[in-house]
């Protein structure tokens, strides 16, 4: 599964800031650039409420197959994809692919290992998530200007089809609802703490994802640094959390001074991005840094919190659809307010929304 969902997240890492530089390269705008990631993510979403019910028909092993194909084959469609309504299509299909794909990896974290060692699955499931968008991000848009963007279609395409075979090997897995008795109604007031504080650190990725090639004042050595940074921080934030949750007190003990280091690393990064110059592009990328950290103890605390309140497939479904609708929102509302108030004003607003949220993620923790 680890080596499936490596592939799978590369094939989804490396097109997720390259998609929205064809577009503007295309000669479209930046709200069409956040509308690409915005349409991915809002697919992702969608195809994210239904796993459960394909999951407990044909078993996890076949569903995340059908999104793997899902995500790679529609890739090298944007090669003759030049105005942005077909991009939008595009990443539309591509969205629903990821949906399944990643409903399914977290949830398999829950159904393969026991309660136990639910934290540490989730911090080496991190990784195998995490190491793709910490190569992928900043390699992708490296390669597109290097190599042009035919070749990161390409790639982009081939790496997800490769992850489909690592799937055979896994048992059919139907979802296991042996695990805290929750109703439907029930999922969403025991997890919409954790989630709410992910869904604002999911904002922030989103449209740093997205807009870093575009606000960032500097070469493009500096935006592959800064894209590198925040993902690689978020990998060793998320994979250390996992590691010492055994340490703290009650699942989620992090969440809110993880949620602080994030809302501070996005206000670093708002108002010395936009300005150049060496010192500037030093902070911005220590910003991105903070940033990345906070946000990847928040991803493993709050997913180790649904597992203790909900059944795996619910808790996987709940943090993905917070993850995603995250990004997909943060690309959108980033790119409707750099028209208005800049970037300084449009990442300024996520640090905000971050900050506010201290006592909801102080609440979150599960105690014992």
């Amino acid at each position: 599964m680890l080596l499936s969902t490596t592939l799978l997240f590369t094939g989804y890492a490396l097109l997720l800031s390259v998609v929205p530089l064809w577009v503007v390269r295309q000669g479209s705008g930046e709200f069409a650039a956040g509308a690409a990631t915005g349409v991915f993510m809002g697919a992702t979403v969608a195809a994210q409420c239904v796993v459960p019910a394909l999951a407990a028909r044909v078993g996890y092993r076949l569903v995340t197959a059908a999104g793997g194909l899902l995500l790679g084959l529609p890739a090298p469609l944007l090669i003759l994809t030049t105005d942005w309504p077909g991009v939008l299509g595009v990443s539309l299909v591509r969205g629903l692919g990821f949906g399944l794909v990643s409903v399914c990896g977290s949830a398999l974290i829950g159904e393969l290992l026991p309660a136990s060692s639910a934290a540490r699955g989730s911090g080496w499931y991190g990784l195998a998530t995490g190491l793709p968008q910490l190569l992928g991000l900043a390699a992708g848009t490296w390669a597109a200007g290097t190599w042009g963007f035919t070749g990161v279609f390409l790639v982009a395409a081939a790496l997800p089809l490769a992850g489909v075979l690592p799937l055979l090997l896994l048992p059919k897995l139907l979802p296991d609802n042996s695990g805290p008795a929750v109703r439907r109604r029930a999922v969403t007031g025991r997890t919409w703490r954790p989630g709410l504080v992910l869904f604002s650190g999911a904002v922030g990725l989103g449209a740093m994802a997205t807009f870093v090639p575009l606000v960032l004042n500097g070469p493009p050595a500096a935006v592959s640094a800064t894209l590198f940074v925040v993902t690689g921080a978020a990998l060793l934030g998320r994979w250390s959390a996992g590691l010492l949750a055994h340490r703290v007190s009650g699942s989620g003990g992090m969440l809110g001074a993880a949620t602080v280091v994030l809302g501070l690393g996005m206000a670093l990064f708002a108002v010395t991005g936009p300005i150049g110059g060496p010192l500037a592009l030093t902070a911005a990328i220590a910003g991105g840094a903070v940033f990345g950290a906070g946000f990847g103890v928040v991803q493993n605390d709050a997913l180790v919190v649904m597992f203790a309140r909900v059944p795996p497939g619910a808790a996987g479904v709940v943090w993905n659809l917070a993850f995603d609708a995250g990004q997909g929102a943060g690309a959108v509302l980033v790119g409707s307010l750099l028209a208005g108030i800049g970037p300084v004003g449009g990442f300024g607003v996520l640090a905000g929304f971050a900050l506010v949220l201290l006592p909801v993620a102080r609440a979150a923790r599960v105690t014992g």
